[in-house]
């Protein structure tokens, strides 16, 4: 029997209700895929926080387990199904009553997951996150046709209240500005996962940072899928440049940071908020996924080779001190030896400070699968590892001149790598994606900024010592 999409009117449990169950209900959630995705999880914990249950690190002890997905790639999909069904076992082993995927997965199977997998007792879309404890309310009462909740744009009710449970101690969040994405990418499936792109109201952003930063969070990190066009949906005139100069008039000590820009739409407005920005560090996210005007043609990116050129000589005048990073897609199909030896010159020339490769993946959901895929994987996999080892180059050259210079560093805790050792980062440097400084030396505060003497340099870390 194929199964349909609920509307949220047929949900008839009021959000700001008690619990309907009779006993309190213990929550496993695990989050697969990107940092957006944590958001999601974190909205979902506030919102069910606030209708009384509870949490639990340990799925064997959850009466409810959910688990946000990841649907982006074929293997993303395949390791969610996998953990999916792994964490099924704990139907049996454990004390899970039911178990709910959510996100993306939801979304990119919507018509055959439940048949698929039958240990599942619901699906949860990518939006409205806030309504999902109306879905397990509807599960515990045996409401008919209850298993899925795959629910309409638009996709920010679930800011209103600022219902969020942070699932990191680190002092660094990250803040949506948008979902969605409108460019139609040929090799990229967003839009038909998250929908077409949908700005956040800047009141509900500035709020939820103002919040953060009363909370003593030292470092925001503005995310979306496209951050650039952040506004242009609103058709009001509202622009990222706008949400910038709202942000930056908050009170308080810390950085914000942009992540995913796209250039075609960043324009002189945002430049000048990084310039003058109190809050804003001069760091850029930009991906260009290639260099070679074919293939950017094919990728349907409305940019040419010497645009991009242009736009990064743009940036370096205006913002001398811009730490740039990117990232690429080798072996997309039309992609030829002379297309790739482009790209791996055009890294060599030393515009960024980092640099993440992507093996293009042949998707049944994108544009480009009309162009097969001829390349091997063996194949795109070299090509990946010469780029990266271009990167490290120009990387390790960039990090030996900052041998000597103090710069101001927010201070993580202790290091994975030794207790010995505290982490940190430096403004060109983002959370999870690029290297750390390692400070040997000296005491620090976790969660605080410290200057920070670089002493050594390796291709992506930096090792220092605290300057009294």
């Amino acid at each position: 029997m194929e199964l349909e999409a609920s509307s949220t009117n047929q949900f008839r449990q009021d959000p700001g209700r008690p619990l309907p169950h009779r006993e309190v209900k213990r929550v496993y959630v695990e989050t697969l895929g990107c940092a957006k995705n944590r958001v999601d999880s974190e909205i979902m914990l506030g919102a069910l926080q606030s209708r009384g249950y509870t949490f639990t690190l340990d799925p064997a002890q959850a009466e409810v387990i959910i688990v946000n997905t990841c649907a982006f790639l074929t293997s993303a999909s395949e390791e969610s199904i996998e953990r999916i069904l792994a964490l099924s076992d704990f139907k049996s082993s454990g004390q899970c009553e039911k178990l709910v995927c959510a996100g993306c997965l939801s979304e990119r199977y919507r018509d055959s997951l439940m048949e698929e997998i039958p240990e599942l007792d619901g699906i949860f879309g990518s939006s409205r996150f806030h309504e999902i404890p109306a879905l397990l309310d509807d599960l515990y009462s045996g409401r008919e046709n209850a298993a899925v909740a795959l629910l309409p744009k638009p996709h920010y009710a679930h800011y209103e209240s600022l219902q969020r449970v942070r699932t990191t101690s680190l002092p660094s969040v990250y803040v949506k500005i948008a979902e969605g994405c409108s460019n139609m990418c040929s090799f990229c499936n967003i839009p038909f996962l998250r929908g077409y792109f949908s700005s956040r109201p800047i009141d509900s952003v500035v709020a939820e940072i103002r919040n953060f930063a009363a909370e003593g969070v030292k470092e925001i990190n503005l995310i979306s899928q496209d951050t650039s066009s952040y506004g242009v949906d609103l058709r009001d005139g509202t622009s990222l440049a706008d949400l910038l100069g709202a942000i930056d008039s908050i009170d308080g000590d810390f950085w914000v940071r942009l992540f995913y820009a796209y250039p075609n739409t960043f324009g002189n407005a945002e430049l000048e908020r990084m310039q003058d920005s109190r809050h804003l560090v001069p760091y850029l996210d930009m991906p260009f996924q290639h260099i070679s005007d074919r293939v950017l043609r094919d990728m349907n990116r409305r940019i040419s080779g010497q645009e991009i050129r242009a736009k990064l000589e743009w940036l370096r005048e205006a913002v001398p001190q811009l730490a740039l990073r990117t990232t690429f897609i080798v072996g997309f199909p039309t992609e030829e030896e002379g297309d790739f030896e482009q790209l791996l010159t055009f890294v060599g020339e030393g515009w960024f400070d980092h640099v993440g490769v992507f093996v293009y993946s042949h998707e049944d959901n994108i544009k480009s699968a009309r162009f097969g895929d001829p390349l091997p994987n063996s194949e795109k996999r070299v090509r990946r590892r010469l780029l990266m080892e271009a990167q490290q180059r120009v990387s390790a050259e960039r990090n030996a001149s900052r041998v000597g210079e103090t710069y101001t560093v927010l201070v993580e805790g202790r290091s994975a790598q030794s207790d010995l050792l505290l982490q940190g980062r430096t403004a060109f440097q983002g959370p999870e994606v690029d290297g750390v400084v390692l400070i040997n030396e000296g005491q620090a505060q976790a969660g605080a900024f410290h200057r920070v003497e670089i002493t050594e340099a390796h291709p992506y870390d930096l090792v220092g010592k605290i300057v009294p």
